[in-house]
């Protein structure tokens, strides 16, 4: 998404993450940083830009902070150990306004950082959409202008480079046949957007898993499933995923090939094949809310000449995440006042 910070107002493309609570930039002067395809923040630039002091709630929020100094010095990793560390600082955040010039927000609390790890596309940063006080959701509910909701619906991989996917703050959209599911909190792990699995289709056809297989452990925090717009590919917890394999293979007709060169577990020979066909997969949960799943959201062609599909799912031993493949041509709404989740199949 794009976003500006500061007075004047500096501009930047971040990555969205449902699956964090953090919103940080690329900060001067930089000590470790990654190449990324704008200019990274000036604070000198900000005649609005402040640190955050140590004795700041939204500081004792982070989940490692060294307030050595008066200064709130924090440190952030990520699931794939790419990590961000500078300082927590306010500023004022611009955001497009129902289309229209864009908000400013004041004291908007971010991280400056000064030493980044990993990729992360090239993006100016990451906006966390987490439960957690100090994402981006977090901070604008605490203000009058936008109620304490938010949706997304992610275009098509398929779809043109210059189509973009909508993302509402407050009031948001809706669509015939939306089906909620409520959230689930888990204690040990409240950022992330739990929901309630029991159950996975196939082809219409139920494929037995124990709904217990999806649940949450109270004493340890493991397992549970979460949707997560900052992790590509699904995963499931491996009962639950062995089952799903051994249905596609009796399901879909073309011979196995071996997926280790992509790095997944089942993959398919499609030479010749002008329209490859697979059946749908549903997501049963709690509340009877069905996430349908069509061939495009399960299988993705990984090779230059078309030949190789695979299926875009892994197996995990602990959670399951439903990955942002997976939600493409969904409408996703995350209503935190009523503490649910929508969905429904939409052309993004």
């Amino acid at each position: 998404m794009s976003l500006s910070l500061g007075t004047p107002p500096q501009q930047f493309a971040a990555i969205v993450d449902t699956g964090s609570d953090l919103n940080w930039v690329q900060c001067l002067p930089c000590r470790v940083c990654y190449q990324q395809t704008s200019n990274k923040f000036d604070p000198s630039r900000s005649s609005t830009y402040r640190d955050v002091p140590c004795a700041n709630q939204l500081c004792q929020a982070l989940p490692i902070e060294n307030c050595v100094s008066a200064t709130c010095d924090y440190e952030y990793v990520y699931g794939d150990q790419s990590s961000t560390s500078g300082e927590l600082a306010f500023d004022t955040i611009s955001l497009a306004n129902g289309g229209g010039a864009p908000e400013g927000i004041p004291n908007f609390a971010f991280g400056c950082g000064h030493a980044n790890q990993g990729t992360f596309a090239g993006a100016g940063g990451l906006v966390g959409l987490g439960q957690g006080p100090v994402s981006l959701v977090s901070q604008l509910s605490s203000t009058s202008t936008f109620p304490d909701r938010f949706s997304y619906c992610l275009v098509s991989l398929n779809a043109a480079a210059t189509t973009t996917s909508a993302l509402l703050f407050g009031n948001v959209n809706t669509v015939a046949g939306i089906q909620y599911t409520p959230i689930i909190r888990n204690a040990l792990h409240p950022t992330y957007y739990y929901v309630q699995m029991v159950g996975i289709s196939v082809g219409g056809v139920d494929l037995g898993i124990n709904p217990s297989t999806f649940n949450i452990n109270p004493s340890t925090g493991a397992g549970g499933t979460i949707l997560d717009s900052g992790t590509t590919i699904s995963m499931l917890t491996l009962p639950a995923y062995e089952a799903v394999l051994a249905a596609f293979q009796r399901e879909v007709a073309y011979p196995l090939t071996d997926g280790t060169p992509y790095g997944l577990d089942l993959c398919f020979d499609i030479a010749g094949v002008t329209n490859p066909t697979v059946p749908d997969m549903t997501f049963h949960f709690q509340g009877e809310a069905n996430f349908l799943l069509q061939p495009e959201n399960l299988f993705a062609i990984v090779d230059a000449l078309d030949s190789v599909m695979c299926m875009a799912m892994a197996g995990s031993e602990g959670f399951s995440i439903i990955g942002n493949i997976q939600q493409q041509d969904h409408l996703v709404i995350y209503d935190r006042v009523a503490q649910r989740i929508g969905f429904a199949n939409a052309n993004c």
